[in-house]
């Protein structure tokens, strides 16, 4: 199978000093993405710019400063910034399809699994998804965000074998290069206690700063999948490292924060996704006890439960504390586990007249959540 990589884009790099298209930087970001697809990679775009688009048309009367003129002004640009990929890819005989989500595409299972079969059926094609978050009907309720958090979410859907952010930034530094004439940039992270977090800097269309980058990296990074950080400027930036990839030595351009582990497949990734869950539930010493041991979590360590959910939803564990563990799809609604908090396995099919198996979150289901970091179970 095709190495697949995702390309998120952000405004810096598409936008000049005042705000417009740079339409000389769309061209050259064609040519540098349609070599590599040449040298056998199969590549997902994530792209700001929107409402940068929509700005240069509607001036000054519609500042994006609100979120209702910044839906607006999505909407009149994301058919601009569409057409711009497709009119530059053109020449090279590589044709765009438009891909809107919001989170809710990734919380409903059917959802996610549409949307990753209908990007798979793309790529096999021969086509490039260009993703953005359907901001003109994302209210704050279903929204992603931002397009870093959104590309670690696409590249986790389609299994992914790279994220690439581009952005106004060479790299991730050792500390913050606005105030140390010294920072170092920083090639590789491979541990969790590397993560720095210089500075909130974005651009003035952009969401996201250094701060969701290397959140979307470190997500990204749990269940095996790695980030390269990069400038976008830079002439044939994304075919520079793809060729990094492959090689050792030489320049490293960017930062690549390394998976640290093998990736994972099925339930476990789809949980790993979400930003919010449909409810949450509380278990005791003992539950908690299993659960790190990587056992499933059974009715009797349930001690509070609470949301809105059904059954195959994505809920919280958390601990007395108020902690969250971990996360995983119950096999119970909320109304059930109610019904079966702190009773025995063999207590379950007495208090609902029926039984869905001893497990509230089966292991296979679940993903731990410990120091804010995602543990998977192997």
């Amino acid at each position: 199978m095709m190495k697949r990589l995702v390309v998120k884009i952000g405004s810096s790099v598409l936008t000049l000093e005042n705000g417009t298209p740079d339409p000389v930087r769309f061209k050259s970001l064609a040519r540098d993405i349609a070599q590599v697809i040449e040298k056998g990679y199969a590549v997902v775009i994530v792209s700001s710019g929107a409402i940068a688009f929509g700005s240069s048309l509607a001036g000054k009367s519609l500042a994006p400063v609100s979120i209702p003129n910044k839906q607006v002004l999505s909407s009149i640009g994301q058919p601009l910034l569409i057409n711009a990929y497709l009119t530059n890819l053109r020449p090279y005989n590589k044709l765009v399809a438009q891909v809107l989500l919001t989170h809710e595409d990734f919380i409903d299972r059917q959802r996610y699994l549409n949307a990753r079969r209908s990007m798979e059926l793309m790529l096999e094609k021969g086509f490039i998804p260009v993703v953005n978050e359907n901001d003109a009907i994302a209210v704050e309720e279903i929204k992603v965000g931002d397009n870093d958090t959104l590309s670690a979410m696409v590249a986790a859907m389609i299994n992914a074998d790279r994220l690439i952010i581009l952005s106004n930034i060479d790299a991730i530094f050792d500390r913050d290069p606005h105030t140390y004439s010294d920072a170092k940039p920083i090639d590789e992270i491979k541990h969790i206690e590397q993560y720095r977090i210089f500075g909130e800097g974005k651009s003035r269309y952009g969401v996201g700063g250094i701060k969701t980058k290397i959140s979307a990296a470190r997500q990204l990074a749990r269940i095996g999948i790695s980030t390269t950080i990069a400038n976008g400027r830079i002439e044939n930036i994304v075919t520079k490292l793809a060729d990094q990839f492959t090689r050792e030595g030489g320049e490293r351009l960017g930062t690549t924060v390394v998976a640290n582990q093998k990736k994972i497949s099925g339930a476990k990734k789809w949980v790993s996704l979400l930003l919010k869950s449909s409810g949450s539930i509380t278990v005791d010493e003992g539950a908690l006890s299993a659960v790190l041991k990587q056992k499933s979590l059974l009715a009797a360590g349930v001690v509070t439960v609470s949301g809105t959910f059904k059954q195959g939803d994505v809920i919280s564990i958390a601990d007395v504390r108020g902690r969250e563990i971990g996360r995983g799809i119950t096999n119970y609604s909320v109304t059930e586990i109610g019904k079966i908090k702190g009773k025995k396995s063999s207590q379950i099919n007495g208090s609902l007249g029926y039984s869905k198996g001893d497990e509230v979150i089966h292991r296979d289901n679940l993903i731990l959540t410990i120091n804010n970091q995602d543990v998977p179970f192997r």
